[in-house]
């Protein structure tokens, strides 16, 4: 958990960024990477992950967002 928001809070200013982590009784962990409601693409999701098992979950968002900004950002 700890890598994914020091990369996220690396970049989601510049990049206009959006993380959201849900969890409930009734819901697996899920965290969401979107765009803030002052980005024009506000309302895209970047990606989604869902997982029963939340040092599953963390591992597979902090993949999924360095991938994201090797391909859209040169790097992290």
């Amino acid at each position: 958990m700890k890598e994914l928001l020091k990369t996220y809070e690396r970049h989601h200013l510049k990049l206009g960024l959006c993380l959201e982590i849900y969890h409930s009784s009734i819901m697996d962990w899920c965290i969401t990477l979107g765009y803030k409601t002052t980005h024009p693409k506000h309302g895209e999701e970047i990606f989604s992950i869902q997982d029963c098992d939340y040092e599953l979950a963390f591992a597979k968002a902090q993949v999924a967002l360095k991938e994201w900004l090797c391909e859209n950002n040169d790097g992290y």
